[in-house]
């Protein structure tokens, strides 16, 4: 009977992700990664053929991830569709509360990558622009929507503000591991969401 090598596969992308936002991906050697994870060579490429398909398929789970926490809080704010404006501040309020459950400052992929993006082909650097790229569109249509019934007391750029909503994330992520405060992150989205609620109040 064959083996199912996917708590292998699965144990090399954690072990991975975890040195790599230790010593970013260049810093990262495949014997580094056998130590971590206790696997022979030849176990490593019957998985990744190559490192740079490792990094892909890093990426590429980690995006899944990604998505999936913006997908499970569109899903929990379904119900205040109707209200816009009540859906996008709960949408916030979600993220909020689960920054404020981390005990350490958190790391990010997208970040990592980007600033090492000579490591990469496209095709990888493509999966972080559109995840990037799927957060500000999302936020965007959420905006939209409170747009159509609310009028803000300024004019916005819905495509700038939509992005001050990633920014935070990523500028706040550095700030965090930087001054190893874990709460920075969820402190500066009720900055937003205090905003939003000031714009339309």
């Amino acid at each position: 009977m064959a083996r199912d090598g996917k708590p292998t596969r699965d144990k090399i992308l954690t072990e991975t992700k975890n040195l790599v936002f230790c010593n970013g991906f260049s810093g990262t050697s495949i014997d580094q990664i056998l130590d971590k994870t206790g696997i022979t060579k030849g176990a490593f490429f019957y998985h990744f053929k190559t490192k740079n398909a490792l990094a892909k398929a890093l990426i590429e789970t980690y995006a899944e991830e990604d998505m999936s926490h913006l997908e499970s809080a569109l899903q929990e704010t379904e119900s205040l569709k109707e209200t816009p404006l009540k859906r996008l501040l709960q949408f916030v309020q979600l993220f909020i509360d689960m920054m404020m459950t981390l005990k350490e400052p958190p790391s990010c992929l997208y970040a990592s990558y980007s600033y090492e993006s000579n490591q990469f082909d496209q095709e990888t650097m493509d999966i972080v622009s559109d995840s990037i790229l799927e957060w500000r569109n999302t936020f965007t249509e959420l905006l939209n929507k409170v747009l159509v019934e609310n009028t803000p007391k300024k004019d916005i750029d819905v495509q700038s503000l939509s992005d001050q909503f990633v920014v935070i994330f990523e500028g706040a992520f550095v700030v965090s591991k930087a001054l190893n405060d874990s709460d920075i992150t969820a402190k500066q989205l009720q900055h937003l969401k205090n905003y939003l609620e000031l714009l339309f109040d």
